[in-house]
């Protein structure tokens, strides 16, 4: 599906394809959201609006890192865009494609994208527009602001995570440590290629985005900071769960020790109890004790007085 919004002399007009002709013919600002895959007419109206063959196919591929490429008629941003989350930092991504020159912005996605569904509907779109590389900031200010908002909801999660292990540490703890452990991995490695890239934004690598004017310059540093800053949160929770990690398994170590020391205690006792009833459970004519008529109790209470004297000696070792 493609939507359009054109804007020329005073009035901002939403529509659909009719108004690329419209611009080619006028002057005026144009925003092309294409929210599915391809056609080949959808790949002709982008090489007709000056768009290279190979970012084209670069805005289609699922598995890219974001990058910019400047080429002759536009600068082509690949951005990785905010969908949405499902708990414990499963976040969705989609590949955000941004084709943008002086009049000209066009957005490429395959799913919702917060950033773009944000300014979409934005109050001060008319104001935004007429600069497409500040509408472009903007997109992806929406979209780095919903994964800050995201990654400070989660420290609640892992703060209870961290009780839970205290209190009553089970497998079903463990797996949503390692989830969430996995899920901020991926998330550090996206924050670095962002900030990679607004990096390379900010010191001027487009002729097509005016890093001069100090609104664009502004904007795209609320959005390196704001990557910064996800790459810092990320990091320290990922440290942490990390940490809480090695100390589930502590614990559980620390409990496994426990019950086999326990076992132990009792195997130690028993050792000699079992020794004494071998040798008096042996079917020899001629054994000495046999002919005596206590001899049963006799060894009964020397089997008690070793079993109970072992007990309290575990038992000041502080081993029970």
């Amino acid at each position: 599906m493609i939507r359009t919004a054109y804007f020329s002399g005073q009035t901002l007009s939403y529509g659909g394809r009719e108004y690329v002709d419209t611009f080619l013919q006028n002057e005026g600002y144009l925003w092309i959201d294409i929210d599915d895959e391809l056609s080949s007419e959808d790949e002709g109206i982008l090489r007709q609006l000056g768009c290279h063959r190979l970012a084209i196919q670069d805005s289609q591929r699922l598995r890219h890192p974001p990058k910019m490429e400047e080429f002759e008629e536009n600068c082509f941003v690949l951005y990785r865009g905010f969908s949405s989350c499902e708990g414990l930092l499963n976040i969705t991504t989609l590949p955000l494609a941004f084709f943008v020159n002086d009049v000209l912005l066009i957005t490429k996605r395959s799913m919702p994208s917060i950033g773009v569904d944000t300014l979409w509907e934005h109050g001060k779109l008319t104001q935004l527009i007429v600069t497409p590389s500040l509408l472009l900031s903007k997109i992806m200010n929406a979209s780095a602001q919903r994964y800050v908002d995201v990654i400070l909801e989660a420290e609640n999660d892992i703060t209870e995570l961290e009780d839970t292990m205290l209190e009553n540490p089970d497998d079903q703890v463990m797996h949503k440590l390692i989830s969430l452990k996995s899920h901020l991995r991926k998330l550090l490695r996206t924050s670095r290629y962002h900030t990679k890239l607004t990096d390379q934004l900010l010191s001027g690598g487009s002729r097509f985005i005016n890093v001069e004017d100090n609104e664009v310059k502004h904007s795209f540093r609320d959005v390196h900071d704001k990557f910064e800053r996800i790459e810092s949160l990320c990091s320290m929770y990922y440290d942490l769960c990390g940490d809480l990690i090695e100390g589930y398994i502590s614990l559980s170590s620390h409990q496994l020790n426990k019950t086999m020391q326990v076992l132990t205690v009792i195997t130690a006792i028993f050792v000699p109890l079992t020794f004494i009833a071998g040798i008096y459970g042996m079917n020899f004519e001629n054994m000495p004790e046999l002919k005596y008529s206590s001899g049963y109790f006799i060894v009964w209470v020397v089997m008690l007085v070793i079993g109970v004297s072992l007990l309290v000696l575990f038992r000041k070792k502080r081993w029970l």
